[in-house]
């Protein structure tokens, strides 16, 4: 069975999220980026201006001591093709923010350098990218910073030093500049790792939040719910599948966005397809996150086709087999990267556990209120079912009809033939009533040899009709024992809501009325109230 939720009830999962706008982002001076967006939330506003507020004392503090200019703190972009002006301090109040080309004017020498001197600054040298003009400038200084953990390989930042004196830079201001360079270095670390760790403390709170849910769903369709609300915690999925493997076959059991024609295929094969390699290496694909199109996400099934990002997570206990899969995509590409497939791992081991106690819970609801003999409804069921019925037939002022049957001479047959054979017998007349229901109607064992059926939608007479048919279905049973033919025949008694009476109560007194004076006039007949 399909069960859907409208892809909106996803995508609002992330309306929480209060991303930065891109002035705010610019704040940053380095990559803090997660599948989520840029993860500077609300409460890290202040932080992170007090780290920004920190650099520019630091860049002010060397400007002062150093007599100079200008001390600009440039930093890489997003692009990693262009610098901005993260931080200043200069006696000039029009500095330009950038973006600047990495590879133009006086930054593109440090390329291949860790720092840059021009003593003095000639006319024809580079330009210095965050002046408009500079014909003030006697001496340029420039140090490269990197920061392990981000790219060990690439320069990252960029700390400028410029004076209107043309003089050589001595040792000792050499080195005062690398030494705010090593502090603006590791206070970036620290903030960093402390936003990084803060952010991920709130991401698995919002997980345990969402397996909090999960552990409250009983049933599968609130497993499911809850799944996509879990997830939503952790990644910008736009949507997310849950699949049954039967053998070379995929069974989509949920899809959380809205009915597509493709699902009229039942079943996709495993083979050549992405769920395929999921479910025979025991492992979530693809590596990257990333769906190319080279590789089917599920045979046959075309609707993941314009997903750029897509990840196929197995779902197993131990070292049990693959019974299930959860796929989670999102149209745009970058959206699922390395480090969202532990939680989204995290959730769907939850999902699995979950999904086992759900077909449980459903397998202890379906034995309360089914028949362990014959598989049909047992008395319980056929009670809330009359209730239910007669409730829609009220409200809708609509018909419909109750039979109440009873295997003749049953007693005679268990005393004769046995118990066994008399279990056998009861199977046998079951069958018959389950062929002569309709989807919507019920066929329930309501007593030891007594059954009942409710038929929606059908006035007296129709449900003469079935009763007549059962009958004769019953009747036409060729059961034997020791290559002995036995017998068997039913009678039925029939009444109709509103004809024969508006009470509930009533109407079951009315069919058992008319099923006593089938047994009393001989038997083996169906009998309608309304003609007593």
């Amino acid at each position: 069975m399909n069960r859907w939720l409208p892809k909106k009830s996803l995508n609002s999962l992330h309306a929480h999220r209060e991303l930065l706008d891109i002035p705010q982002v610019a704040l940053l001076p380095f990559g803090l980026q997660h599948s989520n967006g840029f993860i500077s939330l609300t409460d890290h506003h202040k932080a992170i201006h007090q780290f920004r507020h920190t650099i520019e004392n630091q860049l002010e503090i060397l400007r002062i001591s150093l007599d100079v200019s200008s001390v600009v703190l440039l930093w890489v972009g997003p692009t990693k093709t262009q610098l901005l002006n993260y931080a200043h301090s200069s006696i000039y109040p029009d500095l330009l923010s950038g973006p600047f080309d990495c590879a133009a004017g006086i930054i593109g020498g440090l390329r291949e350098n860790i720092d840059l001197a021009f003593s003095p600054y000639r006319p024809g040298s580079p330009a210095i990218p965050y002046y408009s003009s500079a014909a003030h400038t006697g001496s340029f200084y420039a140090q490269t910073i990197s920061i392990e953990g981000i790219d060990s390989h690439e320069k990252v930042g960029i700390l400028c030093v410029d004076r209107s004196l043309k003089e050589q830079w001595t040792q000792a201001e050499r080195s005062l500049i690398s030494l705010t360079r090593e502090q603006i270095t590791s206070a970036l670390v620290l903030s960093r790792d402390h936003l990084f760790a803060d952010f991920e403390r709130q991401t698995l709170q919002q997980v345990f939040n969402g397996i909090r849910i999960l552990n409250s769903a009983l049933d599968s369709d609130s497993v499911y719910a809850a799944a996509v609300q879990a997830l939503g915690h952790v990644v910008e999925a736009d949507v997310v599948a849950i699949g049954s493997i039967h053998k070379d076959f995929l069974d989509l059991n949920f899809l959380s966005t809205q009915s597509v024609a493709e699902l009229s295929q039942a079943r996709f094969p495993l083979e050549d397809s992405i769920v395929g390699q999921v479910v025979k290496y025991r492992r979530t694909l693809p590596e990257t996150g990333d769906s190319s199109g080279a590789a089917q996400v599920i045979n046959g099934f075309s609707f993941y086709d314009r997903f750029r990002s897509v990840q196929v997570v197995p779902l197993f206990q131990e070292d049990g087999p693959v019974t299930k899969v959860m796929i989670v995509a999102a149209e745009k590409k970058d959206q699922l990267p390395r480090n969202c497939r532990d939680m989204i791992e995290m959730v769907a081991a939850q999902v699995a556990i979950k999904l086992d106690l759900a077909r449980a819970h459903d397998q202890i609801n379906n034995m309360a209120i089914t028949d362990t003999l014959t598989g049909i409804a047992n008395r319980r069921a056929f009670q809330r079912g009359f209730s239910a019925m007669y409730e829609r037939a009220l409200r809708r002022g609509s018909a419909f009809s109750l039979i109440i049957g009873d295997i003749d001479l049953f007693k005679s047959i268990n005393d004769t033939f046995g118990h066994p054979f008399g279990d056998q017998v009861i199977q046998q007349v079951a069958r018959q009533l389950t062929d002569v229901v309709r989807v919507g109607d019920l066929a329930a064992r309501i007593g030891g040899e007594e059954f009942a059926i409710l038929l929606e939608d059908t006035d007296g007479r129709g449900a003469l009709e079935v009763a007549e048919r059962l009958r004769q279905k019953v009747e036409g049973l060729r059961l034997t024992l020791q290559q002995k033919r036995v017998p068997v025949t039913i009678s039925l008694g029939v009444a109709a809501f509103p004809r024969d009476t508006e009470d509930q109560e009533k109407l079951f007194s009315c069919a058992d009325q008319a099923l006593y004076q089938a047994k009393e006039s001989g038997r083996n007949r169906s009998v309608r109230w309304g003609t007593l």
